[in-house]
This record gives C-alpha cells, sequence and structure tokens, in this order.
C-alpha cells in the first residue's frame, strides 16, 4: 500500500479553496449566456462574469490566510503585489472558458503557490465531474476522492505511440495555423488525438494514466503550473518540444508518460509535407534569415537600363 504524505498547510488551504470555488462555477454551468456575461476578452478570446467571480474568490481566500503572498490571476482583476521574493499564487478560474460559456461540460480551475521560481503545490479541480487533483513538489501526485481519500497518481507505463491516447488544444492565431500540422503527424502515429479544451484538465489526465501526452504552443503560466507539478510527480516528463527544461511554465510544452516523450519529440519536430509539391512547413519555427548587405565593390549582376530620350523631329 502506498504511504500517503498529509498535505502542508498551503496544498491543504490551495484545495479547500478550489472545492469552493468549483462549487461556485458548477452552480454557474447551466446558466444562459446572457447571466453569464459572456464577451470577448480579445477578438478571439472569451471571458465570463464567473471567471472573475471565481478569481476574486479564490485570491481572497488565499491571502486571508497568507496576506504576505503575491497573486497572478489569469483575468488580472485580481493581482496582488506583494514584498520582492514573496511566494506566489498562479490562478486560473475557469480553463476551458470557452466550453464554459457555451454549456458544456468540461473545464477546470487550477491553483498553483510559486516560490523562488519553483511551482511547490497545485491543485486542478474539475468541477463537473466532482475530480480533485493535487500535488507537491517531492511529495507526491494525488487524486482525492469523494470520501475525502487520497489515490497517489501514476502515469501510464505504455511504450508505443500506436497504444497512446494523446491531446492537444487549438491555440489562437497565428499559431494555430502553424501548430494544426504537427496534429495531423501525431494522428497518424497514435491511437487518437482528443481536443478538449483545458490544458489543467489534460495534464492532470496525463499524470493519472487517462492520457499518454499532452502538447501545445502558446500556453500561459496560469494554464499550466498546477499541471506541470502533477505529472512530474506522478512519474511523468514535462519539457518545451525540443527536449529542453521550460523556462516558465507555458510555452511550447509536451508533457508525457516518459517511454513516449522522444516518440512526440521526433513527430514534433518533422517537417511537415506541404500540399501539392509545396514547399515543406518546419514543424519548430526558424530563425528569421538576416538580410543580405552587398559587400563594398561588389558588381552589380544587372546592369539599370538606360534611359529613353525622345528624338526630336526635324520641321520640314
Amino acid at each position: 500500500m502506498d504511504h500517503i504524505e498529509p498535505l502542508s498547510a498551503t496544498a491543504a488551504a490551495a484545495l479547500e479553496v478550489a472545492r469552493e470555488a468549483a462549487a461556485l462555477a458548477a452552480s454557474e454551468l447551466g446558466s444562459s449566456r446572457e447571466l453569464k456575461d459572456v464577451r470577448l476578452k480579445t477578438p478571439t478570446d472569451l471571458v465570463t462574469r464567473t471567471d472573475h467571480e471565481v478569481e476574486r474568490l479564490i485570491t481572497r481566500r488565499l491571502l486571508a490566510r497568507f496576506p504576505g503572498h503575491a497573486v497572478l490571476g489569469e483575468e488580472g482583476g485580481a493581482a496582488h503585489e506583494a514584498a520582492a521574493g514573496a511566494p506566489r499564487w498562479i490562478i486560473d478560474p475557469i480553463d476551458g472558458t470557452s466550453n464554459f460559456a457555451h454549456g458544456v461540460p468540461w473545464f477546470g480551475i487550477s491553483i498553483a503557490l510559486e516560490e523562488a521560481g519553483v511551482v511547490r503545490c497545485g491543485v486542478v479541480a474539475v468541477p463537473p465531474l466532482g475530480e480533485f487533483f493535487v500535488a507537491e513538489r517531492d511529495r507526491g501526485a494525488y487524486q482525492v476522492g469523494p470520501d475525502g481519500a487520497f489515490v497517489r497518481l501514476r502515469v501510464s507505463p505504455i511504450e508505443t505511440i500506436n497504444q497512446a491516447l494523446v491531446a492537444t488544444g487549438l491555440p489562437r492565431e497565428p499559431l494555430r495555423s502553424w501548430h494544426v500540422p504537427t496534429i495531423l503527424r501525431v494522428a497518424m502515429r497514435a491511437l487518437e488525438v482528443r481536443i478538449m479544451g483545458a490544458a489543467a484538465v489534460h495534464l492532470a489526465y496525463v499524470a493519472a494514466g487517462r492520457l499518454h501526452a499532452f502538447w501545445e504552443p502558446g500556453l500561459f503560466p496560469w494554464d499550466v503550473a498546477a499541471g506541470v507539478l502533477l505529472v512530474e510527480e506522478a512519474g511523468g516528463r514535462v519539457t518545451d518540444w525540443r527536449g529542453r527544461p521550460l523556462r516558465m511554465p507555458g510555452g511550447r510544452l509536451l508533457a508525457s508518460n516518459g517511454p513516449l516523450h522522444a516518440m512526440m519529440m521526433a513527430l514534433l519536430m518533422e517537417p511537415s509535407e506541404g500540399p501539392r509539391g509545396q514547399p515543406a512547413r518546419p514543424a519548430v519555427r526558424p530563425a528569421r534569415p538576416r538580410a543580405r548587405v552587398p559587400r563594398a565593390g561588389a558588381a552589380r549582376s544587372r546592369r539599370a537600363p538606360a534611359p529613353r530620350t525622345r528624338r526630336r523631329r526635324r520641321p520640314r
């Protein structure tokens, strides 16, 4: 039987707050778009009244317990500054807002605590399913059952890509057009590819062994801070697409069970076949070539044409 480490005070507080936030979000799922006050945050990104309400709730509860901490929330309205070097909570109040706004019961809540640039604990909640996942650095990752029992998470042991159920997301343009070819390549090799619209939940499911890999570009710290820790503590691997450590949680992220990591990287880095003989599109954008500066005194390959002159007609 697994030894279950008791949660620290910070992780226990994050889990408790996540439960309250999940109840609030779940209660609003069936509301109309008018009541949710669905708006465009950017030309292609939705936000709802519930996003702001959940973020304010989480921030208020955490700062009541940890007044010296800072807060970074996706919606920004609940951002809270603190002394330099103070621990910082990273919050995504509704990960999967497009699903939530349309009444689709698939979204998550992500809460993570970062200290000195390292995520120390994280919680991912899936309100429509009543699921909660929690991890602490060097202490393991767990799913918390309805009865409060903790079940240790472990990534899947499968080693072949054709048996893998993998997931990705659809970033906004201009990244989307560049990302779609990677989906096609992976789909040709994997068992199935899922695009469910919540990076935090995808990562929690990799940690739980339900998914075997997840990749997406253009992610932000609030999308993945808690989920990355869940995968790592469950025995998985998280890097950028070239296999390098993430400079910060987010960016061009690849998470896997470990044995599939090299295969996924090879697929993501493989150039795309262009349609109808067009040049291939590289999986990773090449560096912009430098403009060539002609050397001084270099001969020109083609002379400029001499200007035309009109011939004057002689008077008769």
